[in-house]
C-alpha cells in the first residue's frame, strides 16, 4: 500500500515555505495540509504536532486527497520532556486527532507513517 502511494507524491518538510516543491493546486493543498497539522495539539501541551517537531515529513497525492504524514513517533531521547510523556495513550490520541483533522480537509486517503521504522501507524 505504502509503495503505490508512494509514487507521484509532491514532498514538504513543514515550515520550508518558498524552498522548492509544488506550485499551484498542489501546493495549495500542502498547505491546507499542514494547516490542519497545526491544529493538533499534544494532550497536556499547548503546542501542536509540528512546533513540536513530531511531524517529520508530509506528502500529498497528485491527485490533491491522498497524504501521507511522516510523524517522530518512535524518538526517544530523555531530555525531552515532550518525548517522555508521550505514551501509547497519548500517540492513539494524536494519531486519531491527526486523521480527523486531515479528513476534514478533505483528504480520503490518509496514511500516517514512523519515520524512524517505516511502519504504518493505526489508532
Amino acid at each position: 500500500m505504502l509503495t503505490s502511494l508512494l509514487r507521484g507524491l509532491v514532498v514538504r518538510r513543514p515550515g520550508l515555505e518558498g524552498q522548492g516543491g509544488a506550485e499551484g493546486p498542489l501546493a495549495d493543498r500542502l498547505r491546507e495540509a499542514e494547516e490542519a497539522l497545526r491544529s493538533v495539539v499534544l494532550p497536556g501541551y499547548d503546542v501542536d504536532i509540528i512546533s513540536a517537531g513530531l511531524v517529520e515529513r508530509i506528502r500529498v497525492g497528485l491527485d490533491g486527497k491522498s497524504i501521507m504524514v511522516v510523524l517522530g513517533y518512535s524518538r526517544s531521547n530523555p531530555g525531552c520532556s515532550f518525548c517522555r510523556f508521550i505514551s501509547s495513550v497519548a500517540w492513539t490520541k494524536i494519531i486519531r486527532d491527526t486523521r480527523r483533522a486531515l479528513a476534514a480537509r478533505g483528504f480520503d486517503k490518509i496514511v500516517l507513517v514512523d519515520g524512524a521504522t517505516g511502519a504504518e501507524l493505526d489508532a
